[in-house]
């Protein structure tokens, strides 16, 4: 419990934003060590609430990491005095809340931190965000969220009334209302289907990530996602068969969407528009690996979360970037940055190889479980992934060559130089996901 109180214990200090990257930093490291020594299931039980197994700390783990990068990313709030102490609490609370959420043991305590973490990022959004369009961005994230989260709060009450607990140490679990012909299943994971967000339920995030300040589009992409495929792996654990009623349809739906996104991302004119819109393509992939009801995909959902999240906020990081030298987010607009910013040009090749999965970075060994998982099930689906590999490089590789090479503007022989934290930032987004591949076990041998 000192972990998840830790953050709240620093608030003293929240004139300091550096001070309180720091020691989420030194906060994670005994996560770290939890994640290598307690290999076995639920091996950490703080209270018949609160639990961790590995899966639940390498998640506690990406939450810390990029908490306190988000908060490093965001010295120009400090710099402005655009209220810095409100937005370091906010930050502390919105962890806060993440870190409970994936430590709860209970049903309804995870429901309720699970929709406690939607008020502290529609504030960040309404707060810092940029345009005066973060008002629908902010209605279109709360509309999404509560219409599908309620009627997974009416299931959890009957399945407590079959039950008479909701306790995720208890394997012992009965379906709710037997006689639905099964439906009550894709009422109780709706929640979760939004919130990863799967194809057809994801108008909100290319909204909010576009509106959202940098730290709100970091968190968004690195955790916030992750709540809805966490939720649906802890929820398969329970229900094991359930999936197999619905992936027959589902996963067609997310690999479809899949594709769909990814030719949109090519024909995406913003940047930040377009590495939200490569989240959607991603989290289908990761979809139908957690549909398929395999270790593989159970094993490769894991590990895609953890490499997800740290390049895509990486990628929101290095927008940002740009987004502050150039005053522009149009991908035409910005170009020639290898002849004026070589540094900032490795970091978006690093950033861009990673998502499209090249070796040696832990997005490659994700996508191969992943792959492998979704084919178990049939042949048929390798059309969908051989498309959606193709396209994946295929905008990654757009990504780069559109922003780094061509000819330069007037405007951008002047621009000036990159901040010092920046290096720091990307190299702690990066440096990991190549880092991870030496002991994947960390992460993906969770079951």
């Amino acid at each position: 419990m000192l972990m998840i109180l830790m953050p709240l214990l620093s608030l003293p200090l929240l004139h300091n934003p550096w001070f309180i990257s720091s020691s989420f930093l030194l906060m994670s490291f005994p996560m770290i060590l939890s994640s290598i020594t307690n290999p076995y299931p639920w091996a950490l039980t703080m209270s018949s609430l609160f639990s961790m197994d590995l899966m639940s700390s390498s998640l506690i783990m990406l939450t810390l990491w990029i908490t306190s990068l988000m908060i490093l990313a965001s010295y120009k709030i400090k710099h402005s005095q655009n209220l810095p102490k409100n937005f370091v609490t906010l930050c502390l609370l919105l962890s806060t809340l993440l870190i409970l959420t994936f430590a709860s043991s209970n049903l309804f305590l995870f429901y309720i931190f699970f929709e406690s973490s939607l008020i502290p990022i529609l504030i960040l959004i309404l707060a810092w965000g940029y345009q005066p369009e973060r008002l629908q961005a902010s209605m279109y994230l709360m509309m999404y969220t509560l219409t599908a989260s309620l009627p997974m709060l009416v299931m959890i009450f009957l399945i407590y009334l079959k039950n008479n607990h909701l306790s995720f140490l208890i394997m012992l679990w009965a379906a709710p209302l037997p006689n639905m012909l099964n439906n009550w299943w894709l009422i109780l994971i709706m929640a979760f289907l939004v919130k990863m967000p799967m194809f057809s339920l994801h108008l909100w995030l290319p909204k909010a990530h576009v509106e959202a300040p940098v730290a709100g589009s970091m968190i968004l992409a690195g955790v916030l996602l992750k709540l809805g495929t966490y939720g649906l792996m802890r929820m398969s654990l329970i229900f094991v068969q359930m999936n197999k009623q619905f992936s027959s349809i589902i996963t067609p739906l997310a690999l479809w969407g899949a594709v769909i996104t990814s030719l949109v991302c090519i024909r995406q004119t913003d940047l930040k528009s377009l590495i939200a819109y490569s989240s959607i393509g991603h989290m289908g992939i990761l979809l139908a690996g957690i549909l398929s009801s395999t270790e593989w995909g159970w094993q490769g959902a894991m590990t895609m979360m953890i490499a997800h999240g740290l390049s895509s906020s990486a990628l929101f990081l290095l927008a940002n970037s740009t987004y502050e030298l150039t005053h522009t987010r149009s991908i035409f607009l910005t170009k020639g940055m290898i002849i004026i910013l070589p540094s900032l040009t490795l970091w978006w090749f690093i950033a861009t190889a990673a998502n499209m999965a090249a070796p040696p970075s832990i997005n490659l060994l994700s996508e191969i479980l992943l792959i492998t998982a979704t084919l178990s099930q049939t042949s048929f689906l390798a059309i969908f992934l051989a498309i959606l590999s193709f396209l994946t490089a295929a905008y990654s590789l757009f990504l780069f060559a559109a922003t780094q090479h061509g000819s330069t503007t007037p405007t951008s022989i002047s621009l000036p130089p990159l901040n010092s934290s920046f290096f720091l930032n990307s190299s702690l987004h990066l440096i990991p996901i190549f880092l991870l591949i030496l002991k994947p076990e960390m992460i993906c041998n969770w079951l």
